[in-house]
């Protein structure tokens, strides 16, 4: 892993954090080991600095996600599966939620966000409370308001069967980091097959459809792996065994002119069917067990389609991982891989 000296210069290199809220006081007591400028600790402070507020909803993102990263902070799903969801556990979250209070009607000082949970906690709503003192400029009111999608850092206050509530350091957006007009993270994770040097055969072209696709039952998970493990030109095809992260890591692709490190979740065809969480272990700790390796691409592929859970968990991990270094995520779904294997010859003939 990175060591987490380290972790704020990959972080911040990858994605920048926009505020909408910040708590000041806590902020302030979570970067008190860090060198703020001067002029940051003072709008932090609420003294009258030039700026301000653009001060503490641009700069002062790139201090919190320092602190979030060398603390590795977790999600409240990580923090559930590790036995460590307690009252007073900081996390991060970021999801779909709904506002509440943001109207210019409202005259109560009461802000609230709401949202359903996922994965380890399906079943739980998570409930933020805060006031308006803490909102940084107006756009926060327009921002925030109705269902939406934000970046949460804060800590739970009180847990019961069907409820989390909690209350933030930080609200905010998390984008893209690059000159261009920033772009929402999520949407910069994904990396289609065909971007993958040795995958450009994936076109478009030959797709299979209905009894040509049911073919795809015919063809070995082994026999995908070491179609691999030839494109990537790696020397031997690992034989599968029980406690493995993952079932092929390399670091031969090629994207965009540029080698990369991969590790592959390959799924044969023993359930030929669309790919859910319950096909990938207990909880799908198979996709956990994934993204425990530092790699700069996670290829899933599946015999049939990945479904749009896998979709949302996978996203999840490949958004915290990038927390931690830059990593983009791969889906090569049941039509991907038949069009690999028919343009490598391995298209199973007809009966």
């Amino acid at each position: 892993m990175i060591p987490s000296s380290r972790f704020a210069e990959h972080a911040t290199s990858s994605m920048k954090l926009m505020s909408f809220y910040l708590s000041r006081d806590r902020v302030l007591a979570l970067l008190h080991n860090q060198q703020l400028p001067s002029y940051v600790r003072m709008a932090l402070q609420g003294q009258n600095v030039s700026m301000a507020s653009a001060i503490l909803s641009n700069e002062l993102g790139a201090y919190v996600l320092d602190a979030i990263t060398t603390s590795s902070i977790k999600t409240l799903d990580q923090l559930e599966r590790d036995g460590q969801l307690a009252e007073g556990s900081l996390f991060m979250h970021y999801g779909q939620v709904s506002g509440k209070g943001f109207s210019w009607a409202n005259k109560t000082p009461a802000l609230c966000l709401t949202g359903r949970l996922e994965y380890a906690l399906a079943g739980k709503k998570l409930i933020v409370d805060f006031t308006k003192n803490g909102l940084i400029n107006d756009t926060a009111y327009t921002r925030m308001q109705g269902l939406t999608r934000l970046f949460i850092f804060g800590y739970v206050t009180q847990i019961d069967d069907y409820t989390i509530r909690a209350v933030p350091y930080v609200i905010g957006d998390l984008v893209k980091a690059a000159p261009a007009f920033p772009a929402p993270i999520i949407t910069t994770l994904e990396l289609r097959p065909q971007e993958i040097q040795q995958f450009a055969s994936i076109n478009g072209s030959g797709m299979p459809r209905g009894a040509e696709f049911q073919r795809m039952k015919e063809v070995p998970e082994r026999t995908v792996k070491a179609l691999l493990c030839s494109l990537l030109e790696e020397p031997d095809v690992p034989a599968d065994w029980g406690g493995e992260e993952c079932d092929l890591l390399s670091n031969n692709l090629l994207v965009g002119g540029q080698r990369q490190l991969g590790a592959f979740l390959l799924k044969g065809p023993a359930r030929f069917h669309e790919m859910k969480p319950s096909d990938l272990g207990k909880n799908a700790d198979q996709l956990y067990r994934l993204f425990n390796i530092p790699a700069q691409i996670y290829v899933i592929q599946h015999c049939h389609k990945i479904g749009a859970a896998v979709r949302k968990q996978a996203l999840a991990l490949a958004f915290t991982q990038n927390l931690v270094a830059p990593c983009r995520i791969c889906f090569l779904d049941g039509v991907s891989t038949a069009q690999l294997l028919q343009a490598n010859g391995l298209w199973p003939s007809r009966s």
